[in-house]
């Protein structure tokens, strides 16, 4: 078995299709080799992929093939719209060769559909992860896309784990427009992380703010934004206010929805992570509960029933990690101590989950109750 978070994915044979089901291969323009970028051993980039839809679909799973493994650390998936074609375009064509720098996320607007907010609403199309293949999206479910709109393959590269360079390449499910399919969109749930350097430990990191700075100094501005927003909002919403192994936040449901799947997404640190709605009141429930985290396994699981919410209740993300593990990693060999908050690289950590959902549709007004 490969060292945790050094991995060598197995390839995996493909889901057979369904009735009605098609299969687009997509695949990067042209081979891209990953550098370090601002100090930071990780490489964010985006690539713009052509599925040549000439007409609306339904996509009903994925399959992603990194071309290079050892070096791909997650890819994400985003819908990129046909009249946001031309600005992404202008992205790709301001630097030089295959795609752009992209930490955090695109870097421009991709959908014309709106966000509420930097954690509730995501243009997602799929993630992948290690552990996950052949993400298979049960009947009856689908996600919508235009013809004309292409997508956004953003892949994080992790240059501590290989080197070489990378044609990651993807297959797409689709059915036609005219299925009667429930529309998923992807919601996502974050918590703040604050790890203090271990008893014993010791160096000009160790020092939050020192650590901060030097995070901003890797992945830019977008850093602090995360680190400070994330405190601010979840702070008065945690039962774990201050700096520990264990920090979670509370997400309000802002309109009414059905929940089909969720995933856990952490890094090499991670030990559990947990994601309840309404917690704390009779109708309590657990949507994840991952009690080992394991970095190579971080596939999607569906939920065994769908679980409604309604707009104003609560979703409660919980993560812990162990920060002794930087002293048995390989990952960490050479990594000075530090305070470890969110941040965009392998040896920062996320306390990130990935909810599948449907919003619920308004009835009309000859079923509305009276």
């Amino acid at each position: 078995m490969a060292a945790h978070g050094v991995r060598e994915q197995a390839a995996q044979e493909p889901t057979p299709l369904r009735d009605g089901e098609s299969l687009l291969p997509v695949s990067m323009a042209r081979a891209y080799t990953p550098a370090k970028q601002n100090g930071a051993w990780d490489d964010y980039r985006c690539f713009i992929l052509d599925p040549r839809l000439d007409a609306d679909a339904w996509l009903t799973g994925t399959r992603f093939v990194p071309g290079n493994a050892a070096v791909v650390h997650h890819i994400i998936l985003f819908q990129l719209d046909a009249d946001r074609v031309a600005a992404a375009q202008e992205k790709d064509a301001a630097e030089p060769g295959a795609g752009w720098s992209c930490f955090g996320g695109p870097g421009l607007q991709v959908t014309t559909k709106p966000a509420r907010s930097a954690f509730s609403a995501a243009p997602w199309l799929a993630a992948w992860a290690p552990g996950g293949s052949d993400h298979v999206i049960p009947d009856g479910l689908g996600v919508r896309m235009a013809a004309g709109s292409r997508v956004i393959l953003q892949v994080h590269y992790n240059l501590r784990a290989g080197r070489g360079p990378d044609r990651t390449r993807l297959e797409l499910r689709t059915r036609p427009a005219d299925h009667s399919m429930t529309a998923l969109h992807t919601r996502l749930l974050a918590a703040p992380v604050e790890l203090p350097c271990l008893p014993g430990e010791k160096g000009r990191l160790c020092d939050r703010s020192a650590s901060i700075a030097d995070t901003v100094k890797r992945f830019g501005y977008g850093a602090l934004e995360t680190i400070s927003g994330l405190a601010s909002v979840c702070r008065p919403t945690s039962p774990n206010p201050g700096p520990g192994q264990t920090q979670s936040c509370v997400w309000g449901v802002p309109e009414d929805m059905i929940v089909y799947a969720a995933a856990p997404h952490m890094h090499l640190l991670g030990s559990s992570m947990t994601i309840e709605s309404n917690p704390g009141t009779p109708r309590a429930q657990t949507l994840l509960d991952v009690p080992r985290y394991d970095f190579d396994r971080q596939g999607a699981t569906w939920l065994a029933q769908p679980v409604l919410l309604g707009a104003g209740d609560a979703l409660r993300i919980t993560c812990t990690w162990d920060t002794a593990l930087r002293r048995l990693l390989p990952a960490f060999a050479g990594v000075k101590p530090r305070y470890v908050t969110w941040g965009e690289g392998t040896t920062d950590e996320m306390c990130l989950g990935v909810l599948s959902a449907s919003t619920v549709p308004a009835p009309s007004p000859a079923s509305a109750p009276r």
